[in-house]
């Protein structure tokens, strides 16, 4: 059964860790303390944020970030766990992840990009909703437009049903990609993540569920690539509907002659028979909505419409 953490109150404590890359960008991170410390919270970082810990492109060795996240479900007076940034490596740290500790000490958990390998052995291994949305340095610190800020609160503080998620009036227009309806659990995340997880024991579980897919900078032959990865291992197959979120700057590597991003979309979603949209708010562009991922949701692709229909957090 799926566990929720509680709904985040002001003064709760959040812990700030880096389960993949250092963050090079301290104004950024600075500024994104600072906007959380505005929205009424307490912050505390962990070891590798407060340290600076570097290797490489890393934000310290695979078990120092795991142990990072480890002690910030460990701590009690931790309510949330919060992401700096993405970036590279969080698949390296997952054999030592402690998922019994997170499964017993449930929190609110919150990143996207990268982080999806966490969110997809989170879900799977401590039965625990977690957060799909913006970080700390990356969104926070930067562009944290008033759509993402007020989506952000109503995921973490309230304990309702988000209900129907509509893209702002200067977002992208939902297209139908396969028409037909479909409800199920919601996983999911960034695509080249899950498609490097497929074959081991971390790979996603999209049996019955909707399954939502975004990335950035990859051009439509490599979306094509982790696309047909997913499909040959027949996780479109399995999924009960599939949500396409933004896909940015696909176009900064040219490859001619191409196929364009619509045509291996459809191609592959067509291809499994399952309802699926594309354009939902989701991923690395200027608004996110921050998607609670193994709750109830209901997909209309016909109509081009999402509703996210089950509570994530416990009041």
């Amino acid at each position: 059964m799926v566990q929720k953490p509680t709904a985040l109150r002001k003064s709760n404590m959040i812990r700030a860790v880096a389960p993949a890359s250092s963050e090079s960008d301290f104004s950024a991170l600075n500024v994104g303390l600072a906007k959380l410390r505005e929205l009424g919270f307490n912050i505390t970082l962990g070891e590798c944020v407060a340290k600076l810990k570097t290797r490489g492109y890393l934000a310290g060795s695979d078990r120092e970030r795991a142990e990072e996240l480890n002690e910030a479900f460990r701590e009690h007076e931790v309510d949330a766990v919060f992401c700096v940034n993405g970036g590279y490596g969080t698949a390296r740290m997952l054999p030592y992840v402690d998922y019994d500790l997170i499964k017993t000490n449930p929190k609110i958990f919150l990143g996207y990009s990268d982080i999806t390998a966490l969110h997809a052995a989170i879900n799977q291994r401590s039965d625990l909703v977690t957060f799909h949305g913006p970080m700390i340095a990356s969104e926070m610190g930067s562009e944290f437009t008033d759509f993402t800020a007020r989506w952000f609160l109503r995921a973490v503080q309230d304990s309702a049903p988000l209900g129907e998620l509509t893209n702002p009036s200067d977002g992208p227009i939902i297209k139908t990609i396969n028409e037909g309806r479909a409800s199920g659990r919601l996983v999911g995340g960034n695509l080249s993540l899950m498609a490097s997880t497929m074959g081991t024991p971390y790979e996603i579980d999209t049996r019955n569920k909707i399954l939502f897919l975004e990335d950035t900078q990859e051009p439509p032959y490599r979306v094509d690539r982790d696309l047909t990865h997913l499909w040959l291992g027949r996780k479109l197959d399995e999924a009960a509907g599939i949500i396409v979120g933004e896909f940015t700057k696909y176009d900064l590597i040219d490859k001619e002659p191409s196929l364009t991003l619509w045509d291996v979309l459809r191609d592959r979603i067509c291809e499994s028979g399952k309802p699926g949209i594309y354009g939902l708010c989701c991923g690395h562009g200027k608004h996110h909505f921050t998607l609670p991922i193994g709750v109830e949701t209901r997909l209309d692709a016909t109509q081009g419409r999402v509703w996210i229909e089950e509570s994530a957090t416990e009041p």
